[in-house]
């Protein structure tokens, strides 16, 4: 999201908050240049964004960079970790130490709410390694017996039976099968993106090439989530930052014959779609 868009939506943003295209290793150097960054904070693929993956060799120049400058590079795994993108952490793409990882969602496989963070003992010392520092920062429900029995019984299920090989491997079929069915609807289906089971599918903004009414594609990603979920029963989310892209997020345990059950609703689902928007067939291809 952009800084516009957050003044916009949610207020006076705090001073000293700068944002940076994503991808852009030049802005970003731009912005350390006066070694005055305390921690520069980034998804390893963007969720909200529009599952938006970066481009090949982004987080090893980010890393050097942030050691250039002196600056904390903190990993936002809260969608992507736990093997989500075929690999435990997706930062492990690029083989990327962040010095603070922070994580969410699948840790307790969407059951029971948790999250955390991992770090480097010297930041963790200063943070929690004495009486003085240790009780800062407390809450309510910190130390939640019962979702830390469940994130640890999460864990152990995801390393036993190789969840981020299986999501790797997964994702790659999924995706694959996506761009079989996007080069039939070139018109419509923009590009298909993501890793593992983090998909992304976005649709084609151009409503005068399209033949349609401004805001009808913009409609499109809510209509066809409708849409998927009243013929096959199959729970997809659009984007709420960037509503021209569906995310296809399956559980890493999903069999194939549920992704195959997906992309044959899918086709049908695309049609039922423009025919509620009122879209010609003339748009399909």
């Amino acid at each position: 999201m952009t800084r516009q868009a957050l003044a916009k939506n949610q207020g006076t943003l705090l001073p000293g908050v700068n944002f940076v295209p994503y991808g852009d290793v030049h802005a970003l150097e731009l912005s350390l240049q006066d070694k005055n960054v305390a921690a520069f904070i980034a998804e390893p693929i963007q969720g909200e964004g529009g599952i938006n993956v970066p481009p090949e060799g982004y987080f090893k120049k980010v890393r050097a960079l942030c050691d250039k400058y002196g600056t904390l590079f903190i990993a936002d795994e809260v969608q992507t970790g736990i093997g989500r993108t075929g690999t435990l952490w997706a930062v492990e793409h690029e083989d990327v130490v962040p010095d603070i990882l922070v994580f969410a969602k699948g840790v307790s496989g969407g059951l029971i709410p948790l999250a955390g963070y991992i770090t480097k003992p010297e930041i963790w010392d200063a943070a929690f390694g004495s009486p003085e520092t240790g009780m800062i920062h407390t809450n309510t429900y910190g130390n939640n017996t019962l979702a830390c029995a469940v994130g640890l019984q999460t864990l152990q299920y995801v390393i036993e039976n190789d969840l981020p090989r299986q999501s790797r491997e997964k994702g790659d079929y999924m995706i694959a099968k996506l761009k079989e069915i996007a080069t039939k609807y070139p018109r419509l289906i923009k590009e298909v993106r993501g890793r593992g089971l983090f998909i992304g599918i976005e649709f084609q903004k151009q409503a005068e090439l399209l033949k349609v009414e401004e805001g009808a594609v913009e409609m499109m990603a809510f209509t066809l989530c409708k849409k998927l979920f009243e013929i096959g029963k199959c729970f997809v989310a659009f984007t709420f930052s960037n509503p021209t892209v569906i995310r296809v997020e399956p559980p890493l345990t999903t069999t194939y014959e549920q992704l195959d059950t997906f992309l044959n609703v899918f086709e049908e689902a695309i049609h039922a779609a423009l025919e509620e928007l009122g879209v010609t067939e003339d748009v399909m291809n």
